[in-house]
């Protein structure tokens, strides 16, 4: 299969440019497939220019912290999903605040993730994009406004994500 079958296996590019153009800091994003368990989605990538907390808080989320003392998981020692899904995550550089992970921004599911540089927000319906995965990313938009010089435009740089609207 080549690169285009690929692409457009879900959605044609008809329908891909039309929610490129609708769609200001979220792009669309193939899943990279394979082994890797991904699926297609919306991303969006705001710069951090200090204080992960602060950005945070500006979209609305409350910022968890670890307590002092919380055990990580023990390399090596199975445990089950639910086990496993106790244990913090920690923001990189700030180990004592917990990854936002699955949250609901302006009244829609997303899954928020902090690295040492950026805050991705990634929104799908399960492992596809669909019309209601755009209108969430429209909604999700309105809240990023006042951050709008924090958008990191291509969210990810690589071919598989659709960048067609600039």
């Amino acid at each position: 299969m080549n690169w285009d079958d690929y692409l457009y296996a879900q959605h044609p590019p008809e329908r891909l440019l039309r929610w490129a153009r609708s769609l200001t800091a979220f792009h669309f994003c193939r899943a990279y497939g394979g082994h890797n368990n991904d699926g297609d989605h919306l991303l969006a990538a705001l710069r951090l220019t200090g204080d992960p907390a602060e950005i945070i808080e500006a979209l609305g989320l409350t910022v968890t912290t670890i307590p002092p003392g919380t055990a990580p998981p023990v390399a090596g020692r199975p445990y089950t999903g639910e086990e496993f899904t106790r244990f913090p995550s920690p923001i990189p550089g700030h180990p004592h605040l917990d990854q936002p992970c699955w949250v609901t921004l302006a009244g829609y599911p997303a899954f928020v993730w902090v690295y040492a540089d950026r805050l991705t927000i990634s929104v799908a319906d399960g492992y596809d994009v669909t019309e209601e995965s755009v209108t969430a990313a429209l909604a999700i938009e309105k809240l990023l406004i006042p951050l709008g010089d924090r958008v990191i435009d291509p969210p990810q740089d690589d071919r598989n994500c659709i960048c067609t609207h600039r």
